[in-house]
């Protein structure tokens, strides 16, 4: 109990640093969202709130943020699956360590492309921004700086993750894993999904919350695969 209470605390920082007017822990309401992002005279409208996203609108509310990051899987362009090759590319290139700059060219490149096909890819965001450090490029380290904690305060305005029944939310499974290191955790080795739920949990590395595994719900992806004829998550 302590240690859910601990991490429940330092979760709630987070939120509050920013958003402290709004509700936090809240698991989304998937119709709701639906209904108020395809509704072209609501301020949740999907296309503008996406359009706010990408110039990396700071005014851009957590409520705003969480009708982007769920609404997504009702735009045609969702995915759940994580399978391009641009994943590899760039992973092997930042295995180098120490990058040329024909490494920071690749490494935008990789990136670019990988959000293309997946707006909230924490992966790609932090690459992008590990090269704009570098460039001194400060306005465009801003916007994407903004786009990623975005996504971040969307997820884990979901939930605390200490239990399957308060899970973080995710609309993609690579997310689970891009969110660990914001949270200040490891992967531990295991992936596991909770038989007669949508929901599976991550094993995590020592850490100093003491804290073993981390629960997400993946009900969009299950529910994506599933409509799909099944596959591979």
């Amino acid at each position: 109990m302590k240690k859910s209470v601990f991490i429940l605390a330092i979760l709630s920082c987070i939120i509050l640093s920013t958003q402290a007017q709004e509700d936090f822990f809240d698991a989304p309401d998937f119709r709701q969202i639906e209904r108020n992002t395809k509704e072209p005279t609501s301020s949740l409208y999907y296309p503008n709130l996406m359009k706010r996203y990408l110039a990396g609108d700071p005014k851009l509310t957590l409520n705003e943020g969480r009708h982007l990051y769920f609404g997504y899987v009702f735009q045609q362009g969702y995915e759940p699956t994580d399978t391009s090759s641009y994943n590899n590319l760039l992973a092997k290139t930042l295995a180098k360590g120490v990058f040329t700059p024909a490494d920071y060219n690749d490494i935008i490149q990789y990136s670019s492309a990988l959000l293309l096909e997946d707006p909230f890819n924490l992966r790609a965001l932090n690459a992008k921004l590990l090269v704009l450090a570098q460039q001194n490029d400060t306005e465009e380290y801003k916007k994407v700086a903004q786009q990623r904690k975005i996504v971040q305060d969307a997820i884990v305005s979901t939930g605390d993750g200490m239990s399957d029944d308060t899970p973080f939310y995710v609309i993609k499974v690579a997310h689970e894993y891009d969110i660990l290191p914001f949270l200040g955790y490891t992967y531990g080795g295991e992936d596991k999904i909770i038989r007669g739920k949508k929901v599976n949990y991550l094993t995590l590395g020592q850490n100093r919350f003491g804290v073993d595994r981390v629960y997400f719900n993946i009900s969009p992806v299950i529910d994506y695969i599933s409509s799909h004829g099944g596959g591979k998550m």
